[in-house]
């Protein structure tokens, strides 16, 4: 099991191939699927002695066959055009954004709760953190051309790869969106973990441990090139496989009267034409605004009791040194922040 203190700086190696092999059982009931499909006009004939033997219905095949590709087209749109816009937005930072400095915290207590384990499974918990930076900073830096008024310090929660607190770092900035501060070397590493070969600054281990100083070039291991070639099988297998699936039921739609090849083709057709851009293109859409509004617009301004957020959630800073860590820590109460379960 990986040291959860070093930096997570790309998805495992065999991902794609993991990602492969789980799709490999389904898969293989969906043939069983158009087996039943293929073999059911042989025993559409009250004669045969299989005719009233228990069965799956074809349109209920033709019903998961569709809600497959509709979740399949989901990936493929977000692997084709969320990805390349949440890695162009990144590269922004490398392009625009401005330096200054700022505090990290990361809660790396380890809790060993149920609830923890949900919390961090689902949601993934622990690639979450806080970056704290005075907004009079970014106001005064040269290459700020924001209008409004910047004053006071902004607590935002961001991606973080190097899961350790750390103080007076380098936060860029992207000048047009003062909330949008986002640890440099975190960005880094995103950077490294699709690009065909990164190499990091100079300076990005200097808290960090001798194993993680003996990284200093990240291979890229990009899987989307993977992920969209899985995913483009699937919809290829399906979308045959709903055609064969209608065309099976015209055979024996005049046996069974809970079969309807009008009803087929008119679900098949509303899936293809209707429900399958709205939700693949317009759930993309959705969720990119608010990946996007994240990145570049949230975060909680301080205030005089050096609190932040709303009164459903505060988190108050303790400036007393740790023994261990010498940081200064965080608490917190109630509601936890939003965060986004980025993909690649």
């Amino acid at each position: 099991m990986a040291d959860e203190s070093i930096p997570i700086l790309a998805l495992p190696g065999g991902s794609v191939f993991q990602f492969f092999i789980a799709t490999i059982p389904l898969f293989g009931v969906y043939c069983y699927f158009l087996w039943l499909a293929a073999t059911r006009p042989n025993i559409a004939d009250p004669n045969n002695e299989h005719f009233y033997d228990s069965r799956i219905r074809l349109t209920d095949i033709l019903y998961v066959y569709l809600t497959t590709w509709v979740l399949y087209a989901v990936l493929l749109i977000h692997m084709l055009w969320f990805v390349t816009k949440r890695r162009r937005l990144s590269k922004q930072y490398e392009k625009e954004g401005i330096v200054i400095l700022g505090d990290v915290l990361y809660d790396d207590e380890k809790r060993h709760g149920i609830c923890d384990w949900l919390a961090n499974l689902l949601c993934r918990k622990k690639d979450y953190g806080y970056v704290v930076y005075d907004l009079e900073r970014v106001a005064n830096h040269p290459a700020c051309d924001y209008k409004g008024i910047l004053e006071g310090k902004i607590r935002k929660k961001v991606r973080i790869y190097y899961r350790y607190p750390r103080e007076q770092v380098s936060i860029l900035v992207i000048p047009m969106y003062p909330f949008s501060g986002q640890p440099k070397t975190d960005l880094e590493a995103d950077w490294a973990s699709f690009s065909e070969t990164y190499l990091v600054s100079e300076g990005y281990n200097e808290a960090a441990d001798s194993n993680r100083a003996s990284i200093k070039k990240v291979m890229s291991r990009d899987r989307s090139f993977g992920i969209i070639l899985v995913s483009l099988g699937w919809l290829a297998f399906l979308l045959g496989a709903s055609i064969f699936v209608c065309l099976q039921i015209n055979e024996i739609t005049d046996v069974y009267q809970d079969e309807s090849a009008y009803w087929a083709w008119t679900i098949f057709i509303t899936v293809m034409a209707g429900v399958t851009p709205v939700v693949a293109v317009g759930g993309n859409l959705l969720r990119w605004k608010m990946y996007e509004r994240w990145i570049l617009k949230s975060g909680k301004k301080g205030r005089p009791d050096g609190s932040y957020g709303s009164p459903r959630r505060v988190l108050r800073f303790n400036h007393s040194e740790s023994r261990e860590t010498g940081l200064s820590q965080a608490t917190t109460s109630e509601e936890e922040d939003g965060s986004y379960v980025q993909m690649t």
